[in-house]
């Protein structure tokens, strides 16, 4: 299979990226990779100073712009930038956020709501300022941002599986209402990524009565091999596959790790409507 073919037709045209949280991680490779491969990119981060190596050695390509995927009319501004730059947008990837740890009583109320806000109220954000531009092409595909952690949690990512959860049910409405206008969505659910994964995380106050459990998680997170890592340039090409699809898949795991927890939390989903079949059926009966 090759990385090469594009989307947009036998023209072979260099297609148009929205990528936020450009800055770091699977965000900035898919960037870069977009761009070793002419693409042309608007990638979005807080702060711009993080995106000066891409502007540098892509200065026709690449448009670094600053906006907080919290605040809708910078997120707006962003996307009137970009197609007031390159004409049209081809491939959202809308992938800013961040990871809360803790049990789910020890979050306090501010951390729960900020976690919300960036990683569910801004991707809505993103699509409501992005769709309208696909909407008009009849044309283009959302990379929707989730995690292994859209589709199973354990002790001490509650908060951040509550976000990739709700993230997963609008997309899942989504995909059905924009199909029809010619818009293609995937969602992309890596698991643990070889950045920072556990220094880019948010911590709540600790309660003893998690030690067993949440503590017990955080030290098993911090001991994973190499081996059970994402590497992002790998995920990025894998992106690449998945947007150069005729028709791409509506969710793609990215590395062993998330594959194998969540065909295990898939199976364990599956076992339980077997065994409780009986009951669940006598409500209808």
């Amino acid at each position: 299979m090759t990385h090469h073919t594009h989307d947009s037709g036998a023209s072979g045209q260099p297609r148009t990226w929205f990528i936020t949280g450009a800055s770091s991680g699977i965000g900035r490779a898919l960037a870069r990779a977009a761009l070793d491969r002419g693409d042309r990119v608007a990638g979005v981060a807080r702060t711009t100073g993080s995106l000066d190596g891409l502007a540098a050695d892509f200065p026709g390509t690449f448009r670094a712009l600053g906006a907080d995927v919290r605040d809708e009319d910078a997120v707006r501004a962003a996307v009137d930038a970009t197609v007031t730059a390159f004409g049209r947008i081809d491939l959202v990837a809308n992938n800013a956020g961040y990871g809360l740890f803790g049990a789910v009583e020890e979050a306090s109320d501010a951390q729960a709501r900020a976690v919300f806000d960036t990683n569910v109220f801004g991707v809505l954000n993103v699509l409501r300022a992005v769709l309208p531009v696909l909407r008009r092409q009849r044309a283009g595909h959302i990379l929707q941002g989730s995690s292994l952690y859209g589709q199973l949690a354990h002790p001490g990512v509650g908060l951040l599986a509550a976000t990739k959860y709700a993230v997963e049910g609008l997309t899942d409405a989504l995909v059905g209402e924009v199909s029809p206008l010619g818009i293609k969505v995937t969602l992309v659910e890596p698991g643990p990524v070889a950045t920072s994964f556990l220094a880019n995380l948010d911590f709540a106050e600790t309660e003893q009565d998690y030690d067993g459990t949440v503590r017990a998680v955080r030290k098993a997170l911090g001991e994973l091999p190499a081996s059970a890592l994402a590497d992002p340039a790998k995920a990025a090409r894998a992106l690449l596959t998945v947007a150069d699809a005729p028709e791409p898949p509506l969710r793609i795991a990215l590395g062993a790790q998330a594959e194998n927890d969540m065909r295990a939390a898939l199976t364990a989903r599956l076992a339980d409507l077997d065994d409780w079949a009986e009951v669940t059926r006598e409500v209808t009966a």
